[in-house]
């Protein structure tokens, strides 16, 4: 074998951008659990003068399909980070290009000598997987000559230990409209509902077991006095005061997540988003009926909900567990509203009987009256309820938390600092996690669709990153190298809620701060850490379990 390929193992920490050196640390070696997916990356680079030079990829290994490789694509970042914001745990200020799509290998990889690339490997354990070292080679071949030109060679051990289902609900906002708008297919028509089927498997996949349903069109992120396309799931007639409501196209829905995974659900928000002073656009005899010319607490409103809120839990009882059920009343109210939204509460709580409520509430002295049940924090405020030990409290973050080096997803971030936060939810006994960005591909106020391979701000709004972790593919979603890192973090919350089970809380945040101080604000801001971390995690788990 002559080798003609600089090819370096990797972490899948590391993000390899287009740069002719590389200084990342090679990765050779790591543990899994079983029905746990492992991943690193493969980065190379030729060695001789050549441009655009297509290599085959093969794997060699008795993992056999478990073994998956994905072509990494790089993304033109424009807004890095919110430009007051003070914080330099970015891998760089400036607009460039960043690694993001993750693309099935199918036939080559392209190589040149001025830049490296890299493809990602995914492995997926199952109960069934033999428990041992398994050795995982990755050989490059010149499809010109068909000489071998490199080669990566990985040791994965597997530890016969199953890594637990999570213990709590994961959701990222499904935005239905903005699949059918994307592929430009009707709403609800064969091609949309085969979308809808095919996102959700993709969010099952990586780690998240809870879906934003759209009951109503959910009134998030619009514009005032805009509408975005209608997807309400609930077909509702009206005559003589009487409002009938067929549930048929949301059985539909259950059974897609039940098809996928899903295990829990949150109803689409009754009241509009910062401040709750409209009703969200409701359908009625095909028409629109509500809407941002509708009061809150109008009575015509208040009717409506009197009626459809009874029809829709009694529907939800028969048919999901009612435990697993959440509702809305309206997103991420501020200390000005709440004397309003106290009044939704007392309205709409009767009507909800003994389901669960939600909302992105970061306020704790809004929370103490007593207005919402599940509070939805955003980390940078959970440190004042974790002081107050409440222990319902989720965690949630958006384009506001981008400093203070907070953990976030965005691309000019290392990974690291998206993986962090299943450490983190461990320390503050996060009870969920929300994040409202899995597909929304519109402008800023959903005005406009953008195309998500070159714009990933929201035209400017957001941080790139924040508003999906998928990309539409021509045959269904592709996941992001962010959204691999985040179900990392997930596994990492299941692999120390396991190891708590053998040995105690205590005994396992001191391996979680055996290198420094773990809250949101400060941990570890190295890549080496996390990865020092889970194998320790590991080893405590083969000798205790």
């Amino acid at each position: 074998m002559t080798n003609t390929l600089d090819i370096r193992t990797l972490s899948s920490l590391e993000k390899v951008r287009p740069q002719t050196v590389l200084t990342a640390p090679q990765y050779t070696k790591g543990s899994v659990l079983l029905d746990e997916v492992f991943s690193y990356q493969v980065a190379y680079k030729a060695i001789p003068l050549t441009y655009g030079q297509e290599f085959s990829l093969e794997v060699d290994s008795d993992l056999g399909d478990a073994v998956s490789l994905f072509n990494i694509r790089q993304v033109p970042v424009q807004l890095n980070r919110y430009w007051h914001e003070n914080d330099d745990n970015y891998i760089s200020d400036a607009p460039g290009l960043f690694p993001d799509v993750l693309e099935p290998y199918t036939d080559f990889v392209m190589v040149s000598s001025r830049n490296f690339a890299a493809v990602w490997v995914s492995v997926k354990t199952d109960a069934d997987t033999t428990p041992g070292e398994h050795t995982i080679t990755i050989r490059f071949r010149n499809k010109e000559n068909n000489e071998i030109a490199g080669e990566s060679v990985f040791t994965l051990e597997v530890i016969p230990v199953v890594l637990p289902k999570s213990h709590i609900p994961f959701t990222q906002w499904f935005h239905c409209d903005c699949l059918a708008t994307y592929y430009n297919v009707p709403v609800f028509s064969e091609e949309h509902w085969n979308l809808i089927d095919n996102f959700m498997k993709m969010a099952t996949a990586h780690g998240l077991n809870m879906i934003l349903t759209p009951v109503i069109t959910p009134a998030l992120d619009t514009r005032v006095g805009f509408e975005r396309p209608t997807v309400q799931l609930v077909e509702i007639a009206y005559e003589s005061g009487k409002y009938t409501f067929d549930f048929t196209r949301l059985s539909r829905w259950l059974d897609l997540c039940r098809k996928n995974g899903i295990e829990s659900l949150e109803m689409a928000h009754l009241f509009t988003q910062w401040g709750a002073e409209h009703a969200p656009k409701i359908m009625v005899n095909g028409e629109k009926k509500f809407g941002w010319e509708t009061d809150a607490l109008s009575p015509e409103y208040k009717d409506f909900l009197s009626q459809f809120l009874p029809a829709l839990t009694d529907y939800l009882r028969a048919n999901w567990d009612p435990d697993k059920v959440y509702f809305h009343i309206s997103d991420e109210p501020h200390a000005k509203h709440i004397d309003h939204y106290g009044e939704l509460y007392h309205f709409v709580k009767p009507l909800l009987g003994a389901f669960k409520q939600m909302d992105a509430m970061s306020n704790y002295e809004m929370y103490k009256k007593g207005f919402i049940e599940t509070p939805v924090v955003a980390s940078s405020e959970i440190n004042g309820f974790a002081e107050n030990q409440v222990d319902c409290a989720w965690i949630y973050y958006c384009c506001g938390q981008g400093c203070l080096n907070l953990s976030n997803r965005f691309m000019a971030m290392p990974s690291y600092r998206n993986r962090i936060m299943g450490v983190q939810m461990y320390k503050y006994n996060s009870k969920g996690f929300l994040q409202w960005g899995y597909n929304f591909y519109y402008g800023k106020l959903s005005t406009h669709p953008i195309n998500p391979y070159l714009v990933n701000d929201a035209d400017g709004a957001f941080p790139a990153g924040d508003t999906f972790s998928v990309y539409p593919g021509p045959q269904g979603a592709l996941p992001s190298l962010r959204l691999k890192v985040f179900l990392e973090a997930i596994q990492d919350l299941r692999a120390l809620k396991l190891l708590e089970s053998a040995v105690g809380k205590e005994e396992v945040l001191k391996l979680v701060e055996s290198e420094g101080t773990v809250d949101v604000f400060h941990y570890p801001a190295d890549s080496q850490y996390l990865l020092r971390l889970r194998e320790a995690v590991n080893e405590k788990i083969r000798e205790n379990l």
